[in-house]
C-alpha cells in the first residue's frame, strides 16, 4: 500500500504545483487590479473633494495634472469616464423625476387597452366558435 501512495503522490506533485502556480498568478494579478481600483477611486474622491476642502490653485493644479494625464493615456481616459459614470449615476437614476400622476394614468391607459385587446379577442373566438 506505501507503494501505491508513493506513486499517487509522484503522479500528482505537478499537479498540484502547477495548480498552487495557478493560485499564486491569479492572486497576483487579483491585487494589481484591485490596487489599481482602489487608487482610482482615491483619485477621483480626491478630485471630487477637491473643491469644497482646497484651496482654488491647488484644485486647480490637481485638475491642470489630470488634464494632462487624460490627454496622453487613453486607459486614464475610459477610467475617468467609467469613474464619473459610476459617480453620477444614482443621481441620473432619479433625474428628471416621473409624475406620479401621469404614471398612473399612463398605466391605467395601457391597462384599458389590454383589457379591450382581450375582449375584442375574446368576442371573435367566440363568433368564430358559433360559426364553425
Amino acid at each position: 500500500m506505501s507503494a501505491h501512495r508513493k506513486a499517487i503522490r509522484v503522479v500528482t506533485f505537478p499537479f498540484r504545483a502547477m495548480w498552487f502556480l495557478v493560485l499564486v498568478a491569479n492572486l497576483l494579478v487579483v491585487t494589481a487590479a484591485c490596487v489599481v481600483i482602489a487608487a482610482f477611486l482615491a483619485y477621483g474622491l480626491a478630485l471630487t473633494l477637491s473643491y469644497l476642502l482646497l484651496p482654488t490653485e491647488w484644485t486647480r493644479a490637481l485638475w491642470q495634472w489630470a488634464a494632462d494625464l487624460y490627454e496622453q493615456s487613453h486607459w486614464f481616459k475610459g477610467a475617468t469616464i467609467t469613474f464619473f459614470v459610476l459617480l453620477f449615476l444614482p443621481i441620473l437614476k432619479f433625474w428628471p423625476g416621473s409624475d406620479p400622476k401621469a404614471d398612473a394614468a399612463r398605466e391605467r391607459e395601457a391597462n384599458r387597452l389590454n383589457d379591450d385587446l382581450v375582449a375584442a379577442r375574446q368576442q371573435a373566438q367566440s363568433q368564430a366558435n358559433l360559426r364553425g
